[in-house]
C-alpha cells in the first residue's frame, strides 16, 4: 500500500463568482431602504430580501454552509454602510482624514 504524501494535497476549490460582500450596488440599496423603515417593515424587508438571495444561491448549487457565510457576510457589509452613514466615519471637528 503506497502512503499518501500530504504536501501533495490540495483542497478543492471554491469560487464564488459574485460574492455578496462585493455586490456594493445591492448593499446600498439594501441600506438606503433599511435607512427609512423601522420595526416590523424593516424586520419582513430584511427576512425577504435574505430568503431571495439564499433562494438564488441555493438554485446556483451553493451549498448551505457557503450560504449561511455569504448572508453573514452581506448582514456585515449593510450594517458598515448604514453606520458609514450616520457620521460614525467622522473624526472629532469634522475631519475624515
Amino acid at each position: 500500500m503506497k502512503q499518501l504524501d500530504l504536501l501533495d494535497w490540495t483542497p478543492p476549490c471554491k469560487v464564488i463568482a459574485f460574492p455578496m460582500v462585493k455586490r456594493i450596488g445591492k448593499v446600498r440599496r439594501v441600506a438606503d431602504v433599511l435607512a427609512v423603515k423601522r420595526g416590523a417593515a424593516a424586520t419582513n424587508y430584511w427576512k425577504q430580501t435574505v430568503s431571495t438571495l439564499a433562494g438564488q444561491m441555493a438554485r446556483a448549487g451553493i451549498d448551505p454552509d457557503t450560504i449561511n457565510r455569504e448572508l453573514r457576510q452581506f448582514h456585515d457589509a449593510v450594517q458598515r454602510e448604514l453606520w458609514l452613514r450616520s457620521g460614525h466615519d467622522q473624526r472629532p471637528g469634522g475631519s475624515a482624514a
